[in-house]
């Protein structure tokens, strides 16, 4: 039986760290970026009461899009461990 759904396009939650000084200022909330990096392992954390295991990405590359971009992916935004 298969799902419908394909497990790759997952729309989830997950933890990117960034080894090097990330400046909050050069990426202010809401900027659109996107991660590249390895799947490292996992981290239980809570979530509306339950626990959720996020992937952990080790991340190799940060790009950032420009809000006026055409070409920056159109994804819903994350804002750290919370709901999805």
């Amino acid at each position: 039986m298969r799902l419908g759904y394909d497990l790759t396009e997952s729309q989830g939650c997950f933890i990117a760290i960034y080894r090097e000084f990330l400046d909050p200022a050069t990426v202010p909330h809401g900027t659109r970026i996107t991660v590249m990096g390895d799947v490292t392992g996992s981290i239980t954390l809570l979530l509306d009461e339950t626990d959720y295991m996020y992937p952990v990405i080790e991340m190799k590359n940060l790009q950032m899009w420009d809000a006026t971009d055409e070409a920056a992916p159109r994804i819903r935004p994350y804002f750290g461990p919370g709901p999805c």
